[in-house]
């Protein structure tokens, strides 16, 4: 970008530095680290992303934490976008939620290939609320799709009883709670002590029940 050799290995030495201070929970050594390899250019959205998070901690100041996170977000930088769109979703601003999420929820965006999976479970429950489900259901597959166990677990409990527009599929709603289990959710796995040997699987279930029963989980 630009930047002299020596100052990008600086910076990148910094932010590496900050990473790993922030993991040891030295939230404002972290910060401070953050800021210093911003300051030369490194990773700025990801320094706004983390002085967001900082205040959303207790005792939280939640006007800082979006004022963070807009600027992260103006930088295209993922999670202040998707952690922006969740604060308009917890404060009721379900028009400005939806349109900042839809930026790293879809495919090919900001949000990478497959988009966020965090940004598409935000959008989900927010169509869930407004009671779109089926838009909801299609924002939960993308999200499970991705690997969130917790949009799979959605969708086991909207295939296993159905809903309006939803019809009833339990095959389709033991695959999602088959694969919340198989991805180590606690819920998911108490539920499948029916699991056995002679039960009508496809291949990929299979492989997920072999998976767990080598884990001792089954």
């Amino acid at each position: 970008d630009g930047m002299p050799v020596q100052l990008a290995d600086i910076a990148r030495d910094e932010f590496q530095e900050a990473t790993l201070t922030w993991q040891l929970q030295n939230l404002l050594g972290a910060i401070r680290l953050f800021l210093k390899s911003a300051q030369k250019g490194h990773e700025v959205g990801e320094y706004c992303f983390r002085f967001g998070q900082y205040h959303e901690l207790a005792p939280s100041d939640i006007k800082q934490a979006m004022r963070w996170y807009t600027r992260g977000a103006r930088l295209n930088h993922k999670g202040s976008t998707t952690m922006l769109g969740k604060l308009h979703f917890a404060l009721g601003a379900k028009d400005e939620a939806s349109r900042v999420l839809r930026r790293t929820a879809a495919p090919s965006s900001f949000g990478g290939e497959l988009g966020d999976s965090l940004a598409q479970w935000f959008l989900a429950e927010l169509n869930f609320q407004s009671g779109q489900l089926r838009e909801a259901v299609r924002w939960w597959k993308r999200s499970a799709e991705n690997g969130d166990v917790d949009a799979m677990m959605r969708l086991f409990h909207v295939f296993n009883t159905g809903a309006v527009g939803i019809p009833r599929e339990e095959s389709r709603g033991k695959h999602w709670l088959l694969s919340a289990a198989a991805h180590g959710h606690q819920e998911a796995l108490s539920q499948i002590s029916w699991l056995g040997p002679g039960e009508n699987l496809t291949k990929v279930e299979r492989r997920w029940r072999d998976e767990m029963q080598r884990l001792g989980w089954l």
